[in-house]
């Protein structure tokens, strides 16, 4: 016996597929520091799932079977170019300890949404085992 997966699974995949393409872009802007000219790269996932026209969660599935749930690939999530100049003479704009606190701000974001996912797990399993469990 399984369950539904209903559209708030969906937008909780889908903000931690969001959250791990924008740890990627992270990493590679702080892999790039000390590279001169480089401008760094932004992902704004919690826009594009509050605009429902581009919401992969909203959007029509691609499946097999009935019930089949597509997952977002991080290439359904905008990635944009912060083309400032920045404060460094070579023309890199990447500061690390702004990085940084996204990269912390992003880590509590995804596990807020892992956490809210377990919850709903968790009361469905209480569900089905008839609440014996």
């Amino acid at each position: 016996m399984g369950f539904e997966v209903d559209n708030t699974f969906r937008v909780l995949e889908a903000s931690l597929n969001g959250s791990l393409a924008r740890q990627k872009i992270i990493a590679h802007n702080v892999s790039n520091i000390n590279t001169p000219g480089f401008k760094r790269f932004l992902v704004d996932f919690e826009e594009q799932l509050a605009n429902p026209q581009r919401n992969p969660a909203q959007l029509p599935l691609k499946v097999t079977r009935a019930r089949h749930i597509s997952i977002p690939a991080d290439e359904d999530f905008e990635v944009t170019r912060d083309l400032s100049p920045g404060l460094r003479a070579d023309g890199n704009n990447v500061n690390l300890e702004q990085e940084m606190s996204l990269m912390v701000k992003n880590n509590v974001y995804f596990n807020a949404a892992l956490n809210q996912i377990n919850k709903k797990i968790a009361v469905r399993k209480y569900v089905l085992s008839d609440g014996r469990g």
